[in-house]
């Protein structure tokens, strides 16, 4: 096997694996799947992942600078502390089932209409991105920050334990159960009993 072919990888899965030995950076990964692999602390620099799936992996404190996600689906992972700032803006897509992102920073990343689905984001950082018809499924948004926000048609009907200020994010026809409104209402010092 060539060299340049080492470096795409297309239909393949890696099971209980760290990473192939050719593949840690600047490596194309093509609807390839990953099953239980411990990629703790990873550098993935300048990989791109298109239409990829995350199974039962732990990516925490992973580095995913100048990298690329297109529709990539992330099962019961765990993920505290991954950095999704630095990702590629160019066709950036991600969507997580029943994941543990506590601390995982989405700052000024534009993600519409992904689903997070009983996932765990406490303390993850929304700030200035771009989630327009975006849908929380049953999340803990416990002290998520959400500063200048795009919302926009987003589904937190079913979320809990977010505290999202209306006047310094966009929430129009963004949708929320009767139990949320504590959430919007808090930074007000409105009592709702």
């Amino acid at each position: 096997m060539s060299t340049e072919e080492s470096l795409y990888y297309v239909d393949q899965v890696f099971e209980k694996v760290s990473l192939p030995t050719k593949g840690r950076r600047d490596t194309q990964f093509d609807a390839c799947t990953f099953k239980n692999c411990d990629l703790t602390d990873a550098d993935f620099y300048g990989c791109d992942f298109i239409k990829c799936t995350f199974e039962n992996c732990n990516l925490s404190m992973v580095k995913f600078g100048q990298i690329g996600f297109d529709k990539v689906q992330f099962n019961d992972c765990k993920m505290v502390g991954a950095d999704f700032t630095n990702a590629k803006d160019f066709l950036f897509a991600v969507d997580f089932t029943n994941c543990i992102l506590d601390y995982t920073a989405f700052m000024k990343k534009k993600n519409r209409k992904c689903h997070f689905k009983n996932c765990s984001l406490k303390g993850a950082d929304f700030s200035e991105a771009d989630f327009t018809s975006a849908i929380f499924e049953r999340c803990d948004l416990s002290t998520a920050v959400f500063m200048r926000s795009v919302l926009n048609g987003a589904n937190f009907a079913t979320s809990y334990n977010f505290t999202i200020d209306p006047e310094k994010n966009q929430l129009r026809k963004a949708k929320f159960s009767a139990d949320g409104l504590v959430g919007l209402l808090t930074n007000y010092g409105i009592v709702v009993e």
